[in-house]
């Protein structure tokens, strides 16, 4: 029997003369949703500690708890009919949007961290310091990199 799901994100597919096709159809365009521009609403490992809207979304930390046992590192989606689970892939990048930044799954996911600029030493380059200062700035910018001390 052929596979009725992509490879990646496991979303489902439809076959000929399937039956509630609707069904396969909107389940397919929920994850689809989840995954265009993933913005999350924090990291959690209980769901019972929120109250989700439909659309919003959270990383699953480790240890899940309750509904997410078992789902650790995924994405969880609130579809207001329950919960979709997506496995992460290697080097996708999620917004986290209390931090204001992003994380990308590396084996888990990695949270952007903040870096200071320079700013002591015993030899002063004022033009290193000022490149230095501006990749930092281009990197906040981009939510990579938290905003310096």
């Amino acid at each position: 029997m052929a596979i009725l799901e992509t490879a990646r994100f496991e979303i489902p597919l439809l076959a000929a003369g399937q039956a509630h096709k609707e069904l396969f159809h909107n389940e397919a365009l929920t994850r689809i949703d989840f995954l265009i521009h993933p913005t999350v609403q924090g990291i959690e490992s209980d769901p019972s500690n929120i109250e989700p809207l439909p659309g919003q979304s959270w990383l699953v930390a480790p240890g899940a708890t309750n509904e997410w046992q078992g789902h650790d590192d995924h994405i969880a989606g609130w579809t207001g009919n329950g919960w979709a689970f997506i496995a992460p892939l290697a080097m996708m990048r999620v917004y986290i949007e209390p931090a204001a930044s992003f994380a990308v799954y590396r084996g888990s996911w990695q949270p952007a961290e903040a870096i200071a600029n320079p700013a002591a030493g015993s030899v002063v380059d004022s033009e290193a310091r000022q490149a230095i200062d501006s990749i930092l700035a281009a990197l906040v910018a981009q939510g990579i990199l938290l905003s310096g001390l």
